[in-house]
């Protein structure tokens, strides 16, 4: 059996790029620790959705099918665990910064940069503007609805 370095988790509230020369993403959590990894953000993020029964294109193509989110889709890492990110641009930009919408208490625009408020009081610089950071939270929220609407097995976790 295969074993996965699982860093996303219930508690993750951003994974990003990093550019120290060793590592190639960090990982923060909703405590503010950062945990950095060698894999790549989209590595990362494709090792979570396997630990949670699917991959990371099978997570993106069901959201694009039912919500027709063609760019910038929201990813469902688990259902079970209610962990869903949301891209700051295309996932392919080497910029890309994924927001785990449980942990986001609010954003806030200054000096004409925008900003995530976590709810542990965290402050993030974003790389998007305030309106589309507002549509992929939206856009988060529907998918988390949509897919949670289902009744789940008699013993499946809340």
């Amino acid at each position: 059996m295969k074993k996965f370095e699982v860093l996303i988790t219930e508690r993750t509230a951003a994974i990003y790029p990093s550019c120290d020369g060793v590592h190639q993403s960090k990982v923060v959590d909703c405590s503010g620790e950062v945990t950095y990894s060698k894999k790549t953000v989209k590595e990362v993020l494709e090792e979570s959705c396997i630990v949670h029964g699917s991959d990371y294109n099978g997570r993106i193509r069901a959201v694009r099918r039912v919500l027709s989110y063609d760019r910038k889709t929201p990813l469902l890492v688990s259902l079970m665990d209610y962990i869903l990110a949301i891209p700051t641009q295309s996932p392919d930009n080497d910029d890309c910064i994924w927001l785990f919408c449980r942990h986001i208490h609010s954003t806030t625009v200054a000096c004409g940069k925008t900003f995530v408020h976590f709810t542990n009081g965290l402050k993030m610089e974003v790389n998007c503007s305030y309106d589309v950071l507002h549509r992929q939270l939206q856009r988060g929220a529907v998918t988390m609805n949509y897919f949670s609407r289902y009744p789940r097995p008699h013993g499946a976790k809340n």
